[in-house]
């Protein structure tokens, strides 16, 4: 007969017990629940707990240099403060974690906290130094609100970079921020790998000093972006990097093989953004393709309510083009250029044939012609309800020949539309 030692079972309960608690203890340590974190890099320390403005953090998590304790939570919230200004040694920032959904990540600010006597956006700069400034890859769930972007590179030097790379990811939303990264691309959108990445908010950004201001791009076989939106963004004076042999763009949306049709991008929204100020090229190669350009293959897009203005440029094919997309509504947009450098205002095709495009109830200002459509886009175009006032004798290209007014409404375009030519030499005369 074998008997149990009591002193066995003693220190072996004892041993789970301190088990136990020391564990209760190091979870005590964390949050439980999502929480809001605290950032300043002026007087914060990575060694405080970052759950209040007095005991912030120097760095996010996710910096280059954060050297804290964090347990993510889905739900988090980080708070910068306003002023505050991250060097490049602090980058790039990268969103290092995932959210869920009903329970994005945060990262924004608080209009109540800031430095000085005056509120101003939490800045991350590149100091000239071609550091990244905002990453992420392969996450999803979160948003980036309220913050500022400068420096990535130098005004007036050609650099190849992409100072913002959200690749791979998903269900996130860029908005309120102010972007003057001076890189050849601002923000880089793009997806690889035969991923599919859904609902890409970008919204009410303020984009400058980039040779193309945003682009969506898939790079891959059996890759696809679904629902992006890009939506009441200023983009404007991107002059400082149309320099070598850039060529600019606002919205630039691209694949890696243009006849791969398992890669595309669908149901693109741009709408209600504002495109102005200087895009004026450095007259060594360098220049603005269009405000909005749609190429490679993608389905079902809206270019809406836009306002695009052409200033100090001679160098446009135009404002807008679109090629390879299918199912494309252009309405409801103001585009203006100036007269005396205006070329064209609308592009559709040369692509592939049979793609369907609707151009209706735009308005067309100082265009030297109103539209160019290639032959591939002819068959499938509806055109009707525009305003154009153009500069040239011909004001518009079909099948690329120049076509009058009256040849253009023969072809069955702009039946109600109205058109004005701007350089009448004399009012008509008064019939009353």
């Amino acid at each position: 007969m074998t008997h149990s030692n009591p002193c066995r079972h003693s220190k072996y309960f004892l041993q789970e017990t301190l088990f136990a608690l020391s564990m209760l203890l190091l979870l005590s340590c964390f949050p439980s629940v999502a929480s809001t974190y605290y950032l300043d890099f002026e007087t914060g320390l990575d060694a405080n707990d970052g759950l209040t403005q007095k005991t912030a953090w120097k760095h996010c998590p996710g910096m280059t240099k954060f050297r804290g304790t964090y347990h993510h939570h889905a739900g988090d919230r980080f708070i910068f403060k306003g002023g505050s200004v991250w060097p490049s040694s602090a980058l790039p920032f990268v969103i290092a974690y995932d959210g869920q959904s009903g329970k994005k990540d945060t990262y924004t600010t608080d209009h109540a906290w800031f430095k000085g006597d005056r509120w101003s956006q939490p800045l991350f700069t590149g100091e000239h130094s071609r550091v990244q400034l905002l990453k992420a890859e392969k996450r999803s769930w979160f948003t980036v609100d309220d913050l500022k972007f400068i420096d990535f590179g130098n005004a007036g030097q050609e650099n190849g970079g992409k100072a913002v790379d959200i690749q791979a990811c998903a269900h996130y939303t860029i908005k309120n921020c102010t972007f003057a990264p001076q890189s050849w691309i601002g923000l880089y959108l793009h997806s690889y790998s035969g991923s599919e990445e859904v609902d890409i908010l970008i919204d009410s950004n303020d984009i400058s000093g980039a040779g193309q201001a945003i682009v969506v791009a898939v790079e891959a076989p059996r890759t696809r972006m679904r629902r992006v939106t890009l939506s009441n963004n200023d983009i404007h004076d991107l002059a400082s990097q149309l320099v070598g042999q850039t060529h600019g763009d606002g919205i630039h949306t691209w694949n890696s093989v243009q006849t791969d049709h398992s890669q595309y991008l669908s149901d693109l929204v741009i709408r209600g953004n504002k495109f102005f100020g200087d895009f004026s090229g450095n007259g060594k190669g360098a220049g603005m393709t269009s405000l909005i350009y749609l190429t490679d293959p993608g389905k079902r897009a809206l270019i809406s309510e836009n306002v695009l203005t052409n200033s100090g440029s001679a160098r446009f094919a135009a404002l807008i083009w679109v090629r390879y997309f299918d199912s494309v509504w252009v309405v409801n947009n103001t585009l203006t250029m100036d007269s005396a450098q205006g070329n064209m205002g609308i592009i559709v095709g040369q692509g592939e044939a049979g793609k369907q495009v609707v151009v209706r109830n735009n308005i067309i200002l100082g265009a030297k012609y109103c539209y160019y459509i290639y032959p591939d886009a002819s068959p499938t175009l509806h055109i009707d309800n525009n305003t154009c006032v153009t500069t040239g004798p011909a004001m518009a290209f079909w099948n690329m020949a120049g076509k009058t007014w009256p040849e253009w409404q023969q072809l069955g375009n702009d039946i109600h539309g109205i058109r004005e030519n701007s350089q009448l030499t004399s009012l008509p005369e008064d019939t009353e």
